[in-house]
């Protein structure tokens, strides 16, 4: 047992497995979910008002979404469930890309390099997710194999080790076997992937047979295809991509666009990062490919003003949902990380000395201002507060309260 006063007051004089509360962003805790793979089990659901179902399977109908909220609201948190939801569950075969805009710029990028962007992590996640599915394809087809090696043709250096690992590691004893590699390549492991041969000999049959640039392979692609429509090359590879997807069975691709609010705050920015996205929606619809957008709070109003005469036209309906939290679903938070940790606890307020007046979690909530990674933030600070002088015993105290308030993220907050 560790001598950190935090470690032995959740583990040990609370029984945790884990602590819940180590990263309030999404990112920094898929970064450990092999080492501690719980993050999926967080999840609190979102209700869209105009259906009885949960959201993630209202976004998984086909349309083009659009998903606002303020920072740490939860929008990457969804984005990730999604993601996990459509590559576990298979009645309808969806291709899921992770298309993140959250690098630093020092310029706008060009509609040509979104596009290629775009190819490429079209290409890594079919990698990925043509493996995690293997098991429920029929035999590979050379035509199959042939996409596959295109595509891995495209993004080989991203995927070489990678490559190299699965054909020469053994990983059985992996928590998440095979997908305990998806974080290499910047995927979360949504579940276990058993190392099989059937894998490994589908790789090496598709193992480009020459290491080419993305500009050798975009020749030899765009020269292939027979559509005169496209506006670039870029979009040519995306259309490669698309191919390769229908050859393997995908019925459909979501494209999970995110992270322009990760260093850009200005508004016009922000739009003008997703432009060449947004003016070609209908074309891709009309390819099976489905753009959701996780946007900023801030970008709503503009975005409608410029493209909401487009957006309702489309082929496919418009969704557009703003996350909003309530105490009831903060409150449902804070016990979905208990119970993942295995607590016997299923409320704050059993963990209040009899020094509080009020309700413990009522007071979290509220000073968090209804923000999740707030409330995550100011509980993690609370239980550092309580841990430094009185590890061993379970009931935090006003006093507890008072050196939290004390701290730098109590400020931060408020």
């Amino acid at each position: 047992m560790s001598d950190n006063p935090r470690q032995i007051y959740l583990f040990k004089t609370l029984g945790l497995s884990h602590d819940p509360f180590d990263g309030p962003v999404a990112e920094q805790e898929l970064h450990h979910i092999d080492k501690e793979p719980y993050f999926f089990s967080y999840y609190t659901d979102l209700k869209d008002p105009n259906s009885s179902e949960p959201l993630v399977q209202v976004l998984r109908k086909a349309c083009t979404g659009l998903i606002f909220g303020r920072p740490g609201s939860g929008k990457t948190t969804l984005r990730y469930t999604l993601e996990a939801d459509c590559r576990s569950v298979y009645y309808n075969r969806t291709l899921i890309v992770n298309y993140e805009l959250s690098h630093k710029m020092v310029r706008l990028a060009t509609a040509e390099e979104l596009w290629l962007k775009m190819a490429q992590e079209l290409a890594i996640d079919l990698f990925i997710q043509v493996i995690e599915q293997l098991d429920t394809f029929e035999t590979p087809t050379e035509l199959q194999k042939q996409h596959l090696r295109s595509q891995m043709a495209l993004v080989w250096p991203r995927l070489r080790r990678t490559v190299g690992l699965i054909l020469e590691d053994d990983f059985s004893d992996r928590k998440n076997g095979l997908a305990s590699l998806w974080p290499r390549l910047n995927r979360p492991a949504v579940r276990h992937i058993n190392p099989s041969s059937k894998i490994k000999d589908l790789i090496k049959d598709c193992l480009p047979k020459e290491t080419k640039t993305p500009e050798k392979v975009e020749k030899v692609i765009s020269t292939s295809l027979s559509s005169q429509e496209f506006i670039n090359s870029g979009q040519a590879l995306v259309e490669a991509g698309i191919a390769a997807a229908k050859a393997w069975g995908f019925e459909q691709i979501f494209v999970l666009v995110d992270g322009i609010d990760a260093y850009e705050r200005d508004v016009d920015t922000m739009l003008a990062l997703i432009s060449p996205l947004l003016t070609h929606l209908e074309y891709w619809q009309l390819r099976d490919l489905f753009f959701y957008f996780f946007l900023t709070i801030d970008v709503q109003q503009p975005l409608m003003k410029l493209y909401g005469e487009t957006l309702h036209q489309l082929p496919s309906p418009l969704f557009s949902y703003t996350i909003e939290w309530n105490k009831s679903m903060l409150t449902q938070l804070l016990q979905r990380r208990l119970q993942a940790a295995g607590s016997h606890i299923t409320s704050f307020n059993a963990l209040a000395e009899d020094d509080f007046e009020d309700d413990l979690e009522d007071r979290l909530i509220k000073a968090a201002g209804n923000s999740p990674r707030q409330l995550l933030n100011l509980v993690s600070a609370l239980i550092d507060a309580h841990a430094q002088h009185a590890p061993k015993k379970p009931l935090i105290t006003t006093e507890d309260w008072r050196q939290m308030q004390q701290s730098g993220i109590y400020e931060l907050v408020q």
